[in-house]
């Protein structure tokens, strides 16, 4: 591990390297116009290897075209491999540790889930709720410690239609809806839950939308097995969703795991990869259009019969009154 100077102290308490695996440069490298890390760490990858074997994940976060210029200084790149992907392809099968953090992430996503389905009321501010549920994520359950991890996702609105937005400071009306997307987090570890929860009787376009998401849910939750390919899935919630002539163009699940997307497979057309056993995924079925808003996704783990839910959520329509 090649970090900053300063968080050596963190990688020590946080990771199972020992000291001599734990490489550090100096703090002159941050934050600076002049300078970049990458210099550094050319300079300690060439002096800690005598292979020409570089793998670059050139669309890695932080690793930009100023990035690949300092590397390529120090470092012989001709014949460097394209290694896009290879991380996220080690990631996408869990291990039996990985696996029960994400079961105990979904314990602390049910609690947070209801925690802020209970705070909705007419008067109370949206960032009270937000507040509630992330102190739920937080705390956990009794038996499982918590962390806030990303901040949950809650549009509100009628309809609420924007995805990946937080709250705002205005207060709670009669009519308004809200749709949650929580991702509780154990060890970072990550599992997503979404539910829309209605502020008085829904209205019938929203119990349209509802039975929609549901029935495409269901479908994939059925179909998913090992042996299947993520476009069959894909399929499959197109049979049972179509009919219903509601507009959906976003994908209908992920890959899910470490810090919430683990870059794996997703549910679409083109996506060919076949399912195996201990894969996880985030079945979300998010209906964001200009007259229509409604949210609904559960965390599943693949068993070697199918897939088994890691939320004990109800799935019927949520109304607080």
């Amino acid at each position: 591990m090649i970090l900053r100077e300063m968080d050596v102290a963190s990688a020590a308490v946080s990771t199972y390297l020992p000291e001599s695996r734990v490489i550090s440069y100096p703090e002159k490298y941050i934050g600076s116009s002049e300078r970049t890390a990458w210099q550094p760490i050319g300079d300690l990858i060439r002096e800690r290897t005598k292979s020409n074997r570089i793998g670059i994940e050139l669309s890695a976060k932080m690793f930009g075209v100023k990035a690949h210029a300092a590397l390529a200084n120090n470092l012989d790149l001709s014949k460097a491999i394209g290694a896009d992907g290879l991380i996220s392809s080690l990631k996408k099968v869990k291990s039996e540790a990985e696996l029960t953090y994400l079961e105990q992430a979904g314990k602390i996503a049910d609690r947070a889930m209801e925690v802020g389905r209970q705070a909705i009321a007419i008067g109370v501010r949206e960032c009270d709720v937000g507040g509630a549920v992330l102190q739920a994520l937080s705390s956990g359950t009794p038996e499982i410690p918590g962390s806030p991890g990303r901040p949950p996702t809650m549009p509100v609105g009628s309809p609420a239609s924007a995805p990946h937005i937080e709250w705002t400071e205005a207060r709670y009306k009669m009519g308004c809806q809200t749709n949650f997307e929580i991702g509780g987090f154990r060890h970072r570890y990550t599992c997503g839950l979404s539910r829309t929860v209605f502020l008085g009787e829904p209205p019938a376009r929203a119990w349209h939308l509802h039975q929609a998401a549901l029935d495409g849910f269901l479908a994939q939750f059925e179909a998913i097995r090992p042996g299947v390919k993520c476009s069959e899935i894909a399929q499959a919630f197109q049979r049972a969703f179509k009919p219903y002539g509601v507009r959906k163009e976003s994908r209908s699940g992920y890959s899910i795991g470490l810090d919430w997307t683990d870059g794996g497979p997703s549910f679409q057309a083109d996506d060919h990869t076949v399912i195996e056993a201990n894969m996880t995924f985030h079945v979300l079925i998010g209906i964001w259009e200009k007259d229509d808003g409604y949210i609904f996704s559960e965390t599943v783990r693949v068993s070697d019969k199918g897939a088994i839910s890691l939320s004990s959520m109800p799935r019927e329509m949520l109304v607080n009154h």
